[in-house]
């Protein structure tokens, strides 16, 4: 799969947060790392209410639908869009409105787009 790239920054709905975040993503479907395990340790780069950059040090064959498991906020059920060497770009499967009110409810302070079009608060 490939990146974007600024393509795809052209084409975003929602306002990009970079956060760095530990979490963990889980390959669906029986898709496993060279070590036969499925889930896989790294860092959120960032995210907005329909999706989110995760970067690992960890090589992967991927799976159409995995799940990213962030401790602080929960797990959310994700589309794998893009993968690029240890990179990947994620859309959450639950709607923004979801996402928004999950991070939020966590984290109030942060600065989160809830809306297509609008600027971070």
């Amino acid at each position: 799969m490939n990146d974007g790239g600024a393509v795809g920054a052209e084409k975003r709905r929602y306002a990009r947060k970079t956060v760095m975040w530990s979490g963990t993503l889980s390959l669906l479907w029986g898709a496993r790392l060279i070590d036969r395990q499925q889930a896989i340790p790294g860092v959120v780069r960032d995210l907005s209410v329909s999706g989110a950059r995760f970067q690992t040090r960890h090589d992967f064959h991927p799976t159409d639908e995995v799940v990213l498991s962030l401790p602080r906020f929960g797990s959310f059920n994700c589309h794998l869009v893009w993968k690029e060497d240890r990179l990947a770009g994620l859309d959450f499967v639950d709607p923004p409105e979801f996402i928004y009110n999950a991070i939020v409810s966590a984290l109030p302070g942060i600065s989160l787009a809830p809306n297509p079009g609008h600027p971070q608060p």
